[in-house]
């Protein structure tokens, strides 16, 4: 069992050294914890399975490097042993405070990588284990005081402690523990004296918690990144000098075509809005000669005020795109509010009529509204007796 354990710790080694390191980050030293529990087998004069009993560890430690860590901590729980003539076996119990210098063999063969899947480990250390609950004393099949050469009550035994295991990543923070490790102890472990060390091999499993990051960001990589910056950067900027010489030596030679160009263009567009403002007065002029007035109290366009629009509808007729708004008014100085709203109503509607009857598409005519006598346009009271048309 021992060399099956360790043939596949050797394979996961193998496999660590092909695994490939994050270069944007690095190992950071932390704490751990740990606690394990599994089964103890105290070598003995009997058979393998009688001599099984309950085991336990809990440590915590510090990882100093990718693969060096030390770990505090207490193990233990039960130990056995047998007598041989007449058969019977014994339990005793103990707690064992040690500490254990533990070397990763993935991270040191493999280089570090925090995200390996199996992290194979030696452990080897020392401590001192503290014995109780000695059942040797209590044989019923023999003498204990004949015996046994190192029968004790209680009892405090220096034990060395090597052995190996893996971890197996299941986040950045936690790992399932797989170990087997053995304890060389005083001859008196087990109560009898052979004039050498006594030994327990313990199988355990348990979960190992780390406190705190695992990782941090690489200084050398962040260094080499920097540097990397700083060079796209110089050559960066010296494309973009060369980039800039040329544009001046491009603008150098185009500069007499773009003040040329930019004359030309100059004068085109001072005929344009010459053009447009002659436009926009022949525009308004014709808006001002169809403004339609009204006598006092009358809707009805006066034949005067209808030979008025004549260019203006000759205009509409040309640009059928162009919309028209109709606002009729009444004038403050006669008349009640009331009735004055009606009758720019019956004004602005009646100046409708008339376009639609010159061959005007209604659907041009966005908006009729009669203002009575609220917005007075004009200064003069007999003048605010018009319906307007604006161009939308």
């Amino acid at each position: 069992m021992f060399l099956t354990f360790a043939a596949a710790l050797c394979a996961q080694v193998a496999l660590a050294q092909q695994s490939k390191t994050d270069p944007s980050l690095e190992f950071n030293p932390h704490w751990f914890g740990q606690i394990q529990g599994g089964a103890a087998y105290t070598v003995g004069e009997t058979a393998f399975r009688n001599l099984l009993s309950p085991a336990a560890a809990a440590s915590i430690g510090y990882q100093f490097t990718p693969s060096v860590g030390l770990r505090f901590g207490a193990s233990g729980w039960q130990g056995k042993g047998n007598v041989v003539s007449p058969f019977e076996v014994y339990g005793f119990h103990f707690v064992q405070g040690q500490a254990d210098l533990i070397l990763d063999l993935a991270n040191l063969l493999g280089g570090y990588d925090h995200r390996r899947l199996f992290s194979p480990y030696l452990l080897a250390g020392g401590g001192a284990a503290f014995g109780f609950g000695n059942g040797a004393a209590k044989v019923t099949k023999t003498d204990p005081n004949t015996y046994f050469g190192h029968l004790w009550d209680k009892a405090v035994l220096p034990a060395g402690r090597y052995g190996i295991g893996t971890g197996i990543r299941l986040s950045d923070a936690v790992s399932l523990s797989l170990e087997v490790n053995g304890n060389v102890l005083s001859d008196k472990f087990n109560s009898k004296r052979v004039d050498r060390p006594d030994f327990q091999f313990n199988a355990l499993a348990g979960l190992k918690v780390a406190f705190g990051k695992t990782t941090r960001p690489s200084r050398q990589y962040l260094d080499a990144l920097a540097a990397k910056r700083a060079a796209e950067e110089r050559a960066a900027k010296l494309v973009a000098e060369q980039a800039e010489a040329e544009r001046l030596d491009a603008e150098r030679a185009a500069r007499e075509k773009a003040e040329a160009e930019r004359a030309e263009a100059e004068r085109l567009a001072a005929e344009r809005a010459a053009a447009e403002r002659e436009a926009a007065e022949r525009l308004a002029a014709e808006m001002r000669q169809c403004n339609t007035f009204f006598t006092i109290n009358s809707a009805e366009i006066s034949s005067e005020e209808a030979g008025k629009c004549d260019r203006f509808i000759a205009w509409l007729q040309a640009n059928p795109n162009v919309r028209i708004a109709i606002d009729g008014y009444a004038d403050k100085g006669t008349g009640t509010h009331g009735y004055n709203q009606k009758l720019s109503d019956k004004r602005a509607a009646a100046v409708k009529a008339f376009l639609v009857d010159k061959g005007i598409d209604a659907a041009r005519i966005i908006a009729v509204e009669g203002n009575g006598d609220r917005i007075q346009p004009f200064a003069e009271n007999d003048r605010n007796r018009v319906v307007i048309i604006s161009v939308e």
